[in-house]
């Protein structure tokens, strides 16, 4: 089953041009706390890719791709926001069903295209979909200038195909302390470091 919140550039078919194909350290690890699964529930919070799909067709998946790359939050950030403002506003955009509860979410970039108090906001909205067994994977940023927004979608169990973005935004250079005291809902547990600065991040309660 696939749920679909698709950006304005999927729907009308312009796609970023020059895919990258590079390879992960973690998502091999990540494919392998669900070798013993019969079922899986993902989250994807990018805009939604044909070879996530094709590549979830191996598993009984249910995926739910929510674009909170389109999130007014991370368009028109406000000047000044509260944390229960940010988690009732995503809480909104995400419009989740009450009944699930994730095995993997992945959220690429996201986390270091907010400022800390929605990054709180976003883990309180969360937090109902996470158990001990939820594990989340992305990319991080020593440096706020350390690379540009882009596209990922899943080649195999230790590839991703990356493209730039369309539009561009800006960046928070967060580190691994603030992110797992401001993301408690699904706290680091690995990272690798890339070149020019990003992170690879595997998250988890476990």
């Amino acid at each position: 089953m696939f749920s679909w919140k698709l950006a304005a550039s999927e729907k009308d078919g312009s796609i970023a041009a020059e895919p990258e194909l590079i390879t992960s350290r973690l998502l091999p690890m990540l494919f392998e706390e669900f070798a013993d699964r019969d079922r899986l529930v993902v989250l994807d919070v990018g805009p939604g890719s044909r070879g996530t799909v094709d590549f979830f067709a191996q598993y009984n998946a249910r995926i739910h791709f929510v674009d909170l790359f389109s999130c007014d939050l991370l368009i028109n950030p406000p000047d000044e926001i509260d944390v229960e403002d940010a988690y009732e506003s995503i809480t909104r955009y995400l419009q989740l069903p009450a009944d699930l509860t994730f095995d993997v979410c992945f959220f690429w970039d996201a986390l270091h295209r907010v400022d800390l108090t929605v990054l709180r906001g976003l883990s309180l909205a969360l937090n109902p979909y996470i158990d001990r067994r939820t594990l989340g994977y992305g990319f991080g940023t020593l440096y706020a200038h350390a690379f540009e927004h882009s596209r990922y979608s899943i080649w195999d169990q230790d590839r991703l195909v990356v493209r730039p973005a369309e539009s561009q935004g800006k960046f928070y250079a967060h580190s691994q302390q603030q992110l797992s005291e401001n993301f408690a809902s699904l706290p680091i547990q690995r990272a690798t470091l890339l070149r020019q600065g990003r992170l690879e991040l595997l998250l988890g309660l476990g």
